[in-house]
């Protein structure tokens, strides 16, 4: 399951609701002129902090989806991140910022676009405060509504 990157269009008019579907648009990396890759490595667990302090994060490696077998090509620091960062017990906890909580969990699933009330459950956080939080006028991280099609 590679990182899902979706144009985004220049503006988002539509009202955000609960079942309004969030995602983490690579793009805005560019334009807001930051770099991901050192967001990313921020996200490692200390252990790959460590392994990936002088390696290429833009290295691409073979993934494979354990439930349907699909080979995809992923960043290997996501592959690090969703098969084994993700995995423990300290990459989400309470004292883990909202923004970088729900940042995570999009790492961690292949940026597969979830709603707040998704994340709330993920998350053990009320729904209707990461909706605010996500549809003010910021733009935490990239994490921005999915366009409607």
């Amino acid at each position: 399951m590679g990182l899902v990157v979706t144009k985004q269009s220049s503006s988002i008019l539509a009202r955000q609701t609960l079942d309004t579907k969030y995602h983490i648009d690579f793009e805005y990396w560019d334009r807001a002129d930051r770099d991901l890759n050192i967001y990313l490595r921020s996200h490692l667990c200390p252990e790959h902090q460590d392994a990936y302090a002088d390696v290429d994060a833009d290295t691409l490696v073979d993934s494979v989806n354990p439930k349907t077998a699909e080979v995809t090509r992923v960043l290997g620091i996501q592959h690090t991140l969703i098969s084994h960062c993700a995995l423990q017990p300290d990459y989400l906890t309470p004292q883990t910022t909202l923004v970088n909580a729900i940042f995570r969990v999009f790492l961690s699933n292949g940026n597969s676009p979830l709603t707040p009330e998704e994340l709330g459950e993920s998350l053990n956080r009320p729904a209707r405060t990461i909706l605010r939080m996500l549809s003010g006028g910021r733009v935490y991280k990239g994490i921005r509504p999915l366009p409607e099609d």
